[in-house]
């Protein structure tokens, strides 16, 4: 029987039966549910999200370690994982004296620093005092009385949940043991994703499983390396300037490194602070050190490490960080750009044309016969 059309030459629209709107209530409340559950979880899945991350590169530093030894796979992720972890706590517990003196120094000489740039500010820039810092009633340092009156909501900003020492340790664990599992056998997971999608979509899927691997990875060890440099460089000049706590002040650089635009900024404050208690030509030296370093790595590092395949547009990225940061604290400033990063690449995949091509920017190369189930 031939299909009945209207006089426009569209077929006509087929009646909504009471079923279609049960079934449209349950899948809104179903999604309703997890958004909710979602959101109770958020903490477990910003973790998890960042167990993913470091399980994707080590996996790719497993893939390295098979192929130049006689390793097992499972035994290779595990050297990886740990040796990984322990060469972080013999760093730390190399480095740790020095690190706890100079922090505690530190920790002294930051309130002499605000009080000598409010002494600067009040001689050469009274308004810009006056705003950031009222005056006290009992005529205490202004700079230290509203850094003060704000630690509590920055406290919260900076740690919210994860003040709790036990949820540190958790979190922890969770990262390092889902960075073991991915890297011991990150086919399972790939495999298990594919099998929920039907077999016309399964192609793909994949490619976009490939895109978001290698894009998430690649960002990852940039950062890692940014990180390092970041840190090491710092640290020396600083050192060289005679800034003093120049270690825990590299440390924090290189730490912060890992939350771009706005991570460096947050850095540099505590520097220029200390370069205060010098004299203020020095802390106009230590802005230019950290301007410096910054215009280099954005120039140079960063555009040799990325080789162009990871394109954000700078203001998307800083929207990004300030949503992350306001919904979720810290941790979610820690996490918005590879989060971003993994939704650019979803809806470049599925939503922008087939022309556009996927990001990262180079050509994906996805077997026939992958994603297929075996027997």
């Amino acid at each position: 029987m031939p299909l009945t059309t209207t006089s426009s030459g569209a077929p006509p629209e087929r009646p909504m039966h009471a079923g279609d709107i049960y079934r449209a209530a349950i899948a809104i409340i179903a999604t309703l549910i997890l958004f909710q559950l979602l959101w109770s979880a958020r903490i477990l899945v910003l973790t998890a999200f960042l167990g993913v991350l470091f399980g994707l590169s080590a996996a790719r530093a497993t893939d390295w370690v098979v192929a130049r030894s006689k390793l097992n796979r499972n035994v290779a992720a595990a050297v990886v994982v740990l040796g990984t972890l322990l060469v972080l706590v013999g760093i730390f517990a190399w480095t740790g004296p020095t690190l706890v003196e100079q922090s505690q120094d530190l920790r002294t000489k930051l309130p002499e620093a605000a009080t000598k740039l409010e002494e600067w500010l009040a001689g050469r820039m009274p308004d810009l005092l006056n705003t950031i810092a009222p005056p006290t009633a009992d005529g205490s340092s202004r700079i230290v009385a509203a850094v003060s009156k704000h630690a509590p909501a920055l406290t919260n900003f900076a740690f919210g949940i994860l003040q709790s020492t036990l949820v540190v340790a958790a979190g922890v664990v969770m990262v390092v043991f889902l960075a073991l599992y991915i890297a011991a056998d990150p086919g399972v997971y790939r495999r298990g994703a594919l099998l929920l999608v039907p077999v016309a979509k399964r192609e793909r899927v994949a490619g976009l499983l490939t895109a978001l691997g290698t894009t998430l990875r690649t960002w990852f060890a940039t950062q890692l390396i940014a990180m390092v440099v970041i840190g090491i460089v710092t640290t020396i000049l600083l050192a060289v300037l005679g800034v003093r706590a120049a270690f825990p002040l590299g440390v924090i650089a290189g730490i912060f490194e890992f939350i771009p635009n706005v991570g460096p900024m947050l850095a540099a404050i505590p520097a220029v602070l200390m370069g205060f208690v010098d004299s203020p030509q020095k802390a106009l030296l230590v802005v230019g050190v950290y301007w410096g370093i910054q215009f280099l790595e954005n120039n140079l590092l960063i555009p040799y490490l990325m080789k162009e395949q990871l394109d954000l547009p700078p203001a998307l990225t800083l929207i990004a960080q300030v949503v992350m940061a306001f919904v979720f604290g810290f941790l979610g400033l820690f996490v918005a750009i590879p989060m971003l990063a993994a939704v650019v690449v979803v809806m470049r995949t599925f939503w922008v044309e087939d022309d556009v091509p996927p990001l990262p920017t180079v050509e994906l190369q996805v077997p026939a016969n992958v994603g297929e189930p075996t027997a």
